[in-house]
């Protein structure tokens, strides 16, 4: 089980206190204090958890979900130091779906781009997050430039990138009337997203599942306990 977690919270609080032992302060909804988001099946009164994940990002977010959902009897929790949930990168940036295109063939970075692409656009489909498949153009405008954009669309196709097709000035302008160049990528497995909405949704599929996330809670220190003995209260 993890240990006591001491925290800090609040613009103007300075009260220090531990997560272990349930104190009223960890699910208050008192400002200044950490608050639990509604949604999770086990109770707020939880003194402690199998795992926490650290951060309410779209990356803790969603480690979050796939460990519940993976492992159902866990006791799993989120601590975000903010009020709201994924409100600093995961909400700041440009939003696009990436293909795989520019990766190393047969690095696990390619492999996983092209494969959370396509798990990404099935998850917003069943989930009516808002996205925008509109593809992209890479474009070589010097001829210098054509070799290196031929071997670009090579290390695509060996990625499995879909759709990908090497197309000329005619089909650029067609594509894209204020684009110009000699040749080009048309990469149409490329998107855009609202990655926030899509991290909230990764928050209430894991609190759907009984995982608990608790904002206004900032973990200052992490303090190495003995692991508890086999067949204790704790480990059951």
């Amino acid at each position: 089980m993890v240990p006591a977690l001491r925290y800090l919270v609040g613009a103007c609080g300075r009260a220090r206190g531990s997560f272990a032992g349930g104190s009223p302060g960890a699910c208050g909804f008192a400002s200044g204090r950490p608050r639990r988001l509604c949604g999770g099946s086990r109770s707020a009164s939880s003194s402690s958890f199998d795992i926490v994940i650290v951060g309410g990002g779209i990356v803790g977010l969603a480690s979050a979900r796939a460990l519940i959902l993976r492992h159902p009897s866990l006791s799993i929790g989120v601590l975000e130091k903010e009020k709201d949930l994924a409100v600093h990168q995961t909400g700041h940036n440009s939003g696009v779906i990436h293909s795989g295109i520019y990766y190393k063939p047969e690095s696990l970075k390619a492999k996983l781009c092209v494969q959370g692409a396509a798990l990404l656009y099935e998850y917003c489909q069943q989930k009516g997050i808002s996205y925008k498949q509109c593809g992209k153009l890479i474009v070589a405008v010097e001829q210098e430039e054509i070799p290196r954009l031929q071997a670009l669309y090579e290390k695509g196709l060996q990625n499995g990138v879909q759709g990908l097709r090497l197309i000329q000035q005619e089909d650029i302008k067609k594509k894209e009337p204020y684009c110009r160049g000699l040749m080009a990528i048309d990469c149409p497995h490329t998107g855009i997203v609202d990655y926030r909405q899509v991290a909230l949704s990764f928050a209430q599929d894991f609190q759907e599942a009984g995982g608990s996330v608790l904002t206004n809670f900032e973990v200052k220190d992490i303090e190495m306990a003995k692991e508890s003995p086999s067949r204790s209260i704790d480990a059951e």
